[in-house]
């Protein structure tokens, strides 16, 4: 299942850019590879049960 509507690469390197600001903000570490990813998402290139695999895995829950 794809997020609906995957939305240009320039809106979403756009919010993603405006994300990753904020959770730098709060204290928390943004990789390039977990940038790449999300865009990956939000472009529609990966699904959403994809992105949702990769953080169980990466967290380990």
């Amino acid at each position: 299942m794809k997020l609906a509507n995957g939305v240009s690469r320039e809106q979403a390197a756009h919010a993603l850019s405006y994300a990753s600001h904020s959770l730098i903000t709060e204290g928390f570490k943004v990789t390039s590879e977990d940038q790449k990813f999300v865009l990956s998402v939000l472009t529609g290139e990966q699904t959403e049960a994809q992105f949702h695999q990769a953080i169980k895995m990466k967290f380990n829950v």
